[in-house]
């Protein structure tokens, strides 16, 4: 049977996805991507669609499973000490990078000090005290607090994945976004590159599977694809008049517009993918207007998500409600509601608003982006805040919004299965240490989560988490929309990856 996430597609077309069919070997997938990558660096960058490209080069020690959980990849046996504050991995034995070298401990040491160094989320590890290998097959990491099982996930999620690299690349790879090769241990390899052009991934031969069942990202991967080609295609329309007419095998992000359409055409299937993506504000807390408490929390009152994710997706039945932060599909979901107390007009006055516009800042080519903020200008004339949209490339987005006196807001979207990956995001280092939120609440609430390994006990502080997040306004929730991919029939996915969060290729393989 074909296994999905809640709410996604269960329709197959031709046959395509439906596991009856013997998969066969070979052939290259052109697959229509609709961003271009801001670095090759996965380690230091939370940008996509990296993951989409790269989770097939690298591999982690952890990977995330079909139920979004952290599950084994390059581990094959771990422990944890009573008090918490040591965790033993073993490696998989016969593990080889894509230059011929066999996976060692130091290899892993190396990488995970080099994430920890670069990587936005690497800051997870802020307890880690050593990184011990006693033997060529064993990493010990030792923590100065208890450390739950989040650790695992923080390893396996594949936002800013901490992937593994070997040793002589991590050390010398000094300055973050900038690698000196691009070797890992994935089931492929890393082929060519141009710039705005395409990406080329060849099967690795020397691959070696896990002995277990397929898991998404996790379990036993096989690379049936001879090569994967990511053309890089910011245009919609050009990527969906692509895959009609048999350029592209596969495409990324396709408007809900195209839906109903896709869903009648000969030879092309459409697959909404979960879980839900949640959109969200992102401000500069440090500096400028909304710095302001009371100007965040006017936005947060202005805000009507239903408008906004009705602006970005036509469909109804790819867009959502929510007012959590968490995944609907998540555990965590059901966290309650914060009412807002003051209208936005209030929150402006107690601000001592004057009327300067406010920078929304945009990414030129992201569509979903430029509706969400045409919808947010629309939504601050009501309430009369002003505000500007501001478009850029996206190496001229990425470095104003790290910059204090650029920035005020821009919008971003992920989904968050659990609360404690919130945390890089807002231990105030992100986007920069000039713009970021912290607080001493929501830090003390993060420790706890953390260090928390029952169930319930992490729904509490999810809860709290998310109290914090309102009354801080540590970001506004604008609602949880959908993605959609779109595949022609000589694609075929038994494992029904292509519906499940970040593009997945494994196990995927082609038709003649």
């Amino acid at each position: 049977a074909l296994l999905l996430a809640p709410g996604c597609s269960t329709r197959t077309n031709s046959g395509a996805g439906d596991g009856t069919a013997e998969p066969r070997r070979g052939g290259t997938l052109q697959v229509g991507l609709h961003l271009p990558l801001s670095t090759l660096d996965w380690q230091s960058s939370m940008s996509h669609p990296l993951p989409m490209v790269m989770g097939h080069v690298y591999e982690g020690l952890f990977a995330l499973g079909r139920d979004l959980t952290a599950q084994p990849d390059l581990v094959d046996e771990y422990a944890v000490s009573e008090d918490g504050r040591s965790w033993t991995f073993g490696l998989r034995a016969g593990v080889r990078f894509h230059n011929g070298d066999s996976l060692q401990a130091g290899d892993v040491k190396a990488s995970l000090e080099r994430w920890r160094r670069v990587g936005p989320k690497g800051s997870g590890l802020a307890g880690l005290v050593a990184i011990e290998t006693p033997d060529t097959r064993t990493v010990v990491l030792r923590f100065d607090r208890p450390m739950g099982q989040f650790l695992l996930l923080l390893l396996g999620s594949d936002e800013n994945k901490a992937v593994i690299m070997p040793a002589e690349v991590a050390d010398a790879s000094r300055t973050p976004g900038l690698l000196t090769e691009v070797v890992g241990t994935g089931p492929y390899r890393f082929a060519e590159y141009r710039e705005d052009q395409f990406v080329r991934l060849e099967r690795f031969e020397d691959y070696a599977p896990r002995t277990d069942g397929p898991n998404y990202q996790a379990g036993r991967k096989d690379a049936y694809l001879d090569e994967v080609v990511f053309w890089i295609v910011p245009e919609a329309s050009t990527r969906v008049a692509g895959l009609e007419s048999g350029e592209f095998d596969l495409i990324t992000e396709v408007p809900d517009t195209e839906a109903t359409r896709l869903r009648h055409l000969e030879g092309v299937e459409p697959i909404r993918i979960g879980p839900g993506v949640l959109l969200y504000l992102m401000f500069n807390h440090r500096q400028g207007p909304t710095a302001n408490l009371d100007m965040r929390r006017a936005i947060q009152a202005m805000v009507d998500p239903a408008e906004i994710t009705a602006m970005v997706v036509s469909d109804t039945s790819f867009r959502r409600v929510h007012p959590g932060f968490y995944a609907p599909e998540s555990v965590f979901a059901d966290a309650g509601e914060r009412v807002t107390t003051r209208t936005a007009q209030e929150y402006l006055a107690a601000a001592g608003y004057d009327g300067q516009p406010l920078v929304i800042q945009v990414i030129a080519t992201d569509l979903m982006q430029q509706r969400i903020a045409v919808a947010l200008v629309e939504e601050g004339k009501r309430v009369g805040l002003n505000l500007e949209i501001r478009s850029y490339d996206l190496a001229t987005w990425v470095a104003k919004r790290r910059d204090p006196k650029e920035l005020n807001l821009y919008s971003s979207a992920g989904y968050w299965v659990d609360p404690s990956l919130w945390q890089p995001e807002f231990n105030g280092t992100f986007p920069s240490p000039e713009v970021g939120f912290s607080s001493t609440v929501t830090d003390r609430i993060f420790n706890e989560l953390a260090a928390a390994t029952d169930l319930e006990q992490r729904i509490t502080l999810a809860r709290h988490l998310q109290d914090a997040f309102h009354d801080e306004v540590a970001m506004v929730n604008l609602g949880f929309v959908y993605r959609l991919v779109a595949r022609s029939d000589r694609v075929h996915d038994p494992l029904g990856n292509l519906a499940l969060g970040n593009l997945t290729l494994h196990g995927v393989w082609l038709s003649p």
